[in-house]
C-alpha cells in the first residue's frame, strides 16, 4: 500500500502573512462599501448624481497623480517638500548659500 502524501504544513510566518493580508484588505473594502452606501443615502438614491460625483473625485485624483509625477520628474533625487518648494519658488532667485543677511 503506497504511503499517503505528507500533510502540507504552513509555517507560522506564512499563516501570519495571510492573516495580515486579509486584515489589511478588509479595511479598504469596508470603507468603499460604506462610502457608496452613504453617498447614495445623501443623494436620495440618485445614481446619476453618484456617478457624476465619482467622476469628479476621480478627476481630482488624476490631477493629484499628474502633479505628483511632474514633481518627481523635476526632482528625481528627492529633497523633501520644503526643499522642492524652495527650489520651485526661487528658481530665478539666488540659492540659499548666496543669501546675505541684511
Amino acid at each position: 500500500m503506497p504511503a499517503a502524501p505528507p500533510a502540507v504544513r504552513l509555517s507560522t510566518k506564512t499563516v501570519l502573512f495571510i492573516a495580515f493580508a486579509f486584515a489589511i484588505m478588509a479595511d479598504p473594502v469596508s470603507s468603499v462599501a460604506y462610502t457608496i452606501e452613504a453617498s447614495l443615502r445623501a443623494l436620495h438614491g440618485h445614481l446619476a448624481l453618484l456617478m457624476a460625483t465619482q467622476i469628479i473625485v476621480l478627476g481630482i485624483i488624476l490631477l493629484v497623480d499628474v502633479n505628483y509625477w511632474q514633481l518627481v520628474g523635476r526632482f528625481p533625487m528627492g529633497g523633501g517638500s520644503a526643499e522642492g518648494t524652495a527650489r520651485a519658488w526661487t528658481s530665478c532667485s539666488p540659492s540659499p548659500s548666496q543669501w546675505r543677511p541684511r
